[in-house]
């Protein structure tokens, strides 16, 4: 196992190309994952309709320093995501738009993908799932360059490296394995399933700016100044991890990995290169509302677990005051269990799986995160 990351300081955007070629260089450089004339497929973050400057997907100018890095190397470089949502053209072009990434092409050789089409991929070593739905440019692809965004998560506490992968299952599929793996720890397994059966080459992650609190896309911008890269992308994210002052355990995808002997078990266990990851640790970054589980500090007979967790979770809640009326997370919610017959969304709580798709997906931030005043007064007592 390679356990080999890379930290690079990197205050400002203007300053990526030269980081993200310093980040890899330490790491073997990029001539060891690109050769000339390979396919390569570059994998931003690109969850939904979001500005640049709101810090929920790859800065376009990160993902610029990339591009122009990979085709130095010979690479013929293609940007392909499946966002939230829909998996056809108009989103696409409204994603690449408003993400930035049609300007950050510009000059380039790069192309950004429309093909829409995927195949169901069997993966018989898949602990959790055995058939994964793959959108075609990744598997036609030599190299696989994915570009994480460092930001917190209301379903997984944190997203990095391994959900990033998350964006290779064509649109609805994504709901489809939501509703079937309702449970974190089955669905971060999913997750880890699926990277291991795409493999991305390397992965360099953009946490110039990163998202605190309530993310993926709903949460606090938080300026961190650093680029981080490796060819495990367990290791990256263990690492990202250590960085926002989360534990192995606390991270069911790195959890998870660890267990399959996938990246050591500790950050001690990282080989560190550029900057010292334990002189970066930020103590304060904050974490979603959701990540404060009661049942993560006692022990319960399974019996009582499930009516408990059900009483004590975190739960999506309607924000009327900010919210248009769109539908969107009525039309992303993977169980249907938002009902807009009265105008508005109004959530079946018995339905509701607590997969945040609406948090995530909305496009006013009206839905918050509701922790439960029983939950948040026993934390207070046992922590």
């Amino acid at each position: 196992m390679n356990n080999k990351v890379s930290i690079v300081k990197c205050e400002q955007y203007s300053n990526a190309l030269s980081a993200v070629e310093r980040a890899v260089s330490l790491i073997g450089g990029i001539e060891k994952f690109v050769k000339k004339g390979d396919r390569v497929v570059i994998k931003p973050n690109l969850v939904s309709k979001k500005k640049p400057d709101e810090a929920v997907t790859t800065n376009p100018d990160f993902l610029r320093a990339v591009i122009i890095m990979a085709e130095k190397a010979g690479g013929i470089v293609t940007i392909a995501e499946s966002p939230g949502g829909p998996y056809n053209t108009a989103a696409l072009k409204g994603v690449y738009s408003v993400c930035g990434v049609d300007k950050a092409i510009e000059g380039t050789n790069a192309k950004l993908n429309f093909d829409t089409a995927f195949t169901e991929v069997n993966y018989s070593e898949g602990k959790t799932v055995k058939n994964i739905p793959v959108i075609n440019p990744i598997l036609e692809a030599d190299v696989i360059i994915s570009l994480p965004k460092l930001k917190t998560h209301a379903m997984t506490s944190y997203t990095g490296a391994v959900k990033n992968l998350f964006g290779v299952i064509p649109g609805t599929h994504k709901a489809e394995l939501h509703f079937r793996l309702n449970e974190r720890k089955a669905f971060c397994s999913m997750l880890v399933d699926l990277h291991e059966c795409v493999k991305p080459t390397l992965s360099i992650m953009d946490a110039v700016w990163g998202m605190e609190g309530n993310g993926p896309t709903a949460g606090q911008n938080r300026h961190i100044g650093l680029v981080m890269a490796s060819e495990n992308s367990h290791a990256l994210d263990m690492a990202a991890c250590r960085l926002i002052d989360y534990t192995p355990d606390e991270v069911d995808t790195v959890r998870e990995a660890v267990e399959r002997g996938l990246v050591g078990r500790s950050a001690d266990s990282l080989d560190i290169v550029g900057e010292s990851l334990n002189e970066l640790v930020i103590k304060d970054f904050l974490k979603p509302e959701s990540h404060f589980n009661l049942l993560k500090l006692i022990s319960l007979p399974a019996s009582l677990n499930a009516r408990l967790t059900n009483a004590l979770a975190s739960k999506p809640k309607m924000n009327y005051s900010m919210c248009v009326s769109c539908g969107e997370c009525a039309r992303c919610c993977p169980p249907k269990a938002i009902d807009m017959s009265l105008g508005r969304p109004v959530i079946d709580e018995k339905k509701c799986i607590k997969c945040f798709c609406c948090q995530e997906l909305c496009p006013k931030k009206a839905v918050m995160i509701k922790r439960p005043l029983l939950n948040r007064l026993m934390l207070k007592f046992l922590r």
